[in-house]
């Protein structure tokens, strides 16, 4: 359950490096360290199955495009909503949120 935001997160950034965001931008929009940031591109966090699967989502990665474009808008977008749909995706049927352990 704990690799779920990991991944929705090294998704966030690799989309916003994408779409022509710096890495210290991207970390700051994000709230992540540019360290983070790199090792999310780098493949040294997130790296696995779930990333994986994710990312070969249309609908999820449409979703990950909406929030991203939201990022330059808001000063904070919840991804409860990201969350949540990749639990969905990824069936896992406990819907607690995993930051309420």
């Amino acid at each position: 359950m704990r690799e779920v935001i990991p991944a929705i997160k090294a998704l966030l950034v690799k989309e916003l490096v994408k779409q022509g965001e710096s890495q210290s931008h991207t970390a700051s929009l994000l709230g992540l360290t540019p360290a983070e940031v790199s090792y999310y591109l780098k493949g040294k966090r997130a790296e696995g199955e779930y990333k994986t699967i994710l990312e070969n989502d249309e609908e999820f990665m449409e979703m990950i495009r909406h929030y991203t474009s939201r990022l330059h808008e808001a000063d904070r977008v919840n991804i409860c909503p990201l969350c949540s749909l990749a639990r969905k995706k990824l069936g896992i049927m406990d819907y607690s949120c995993p930051y309420d352990w």
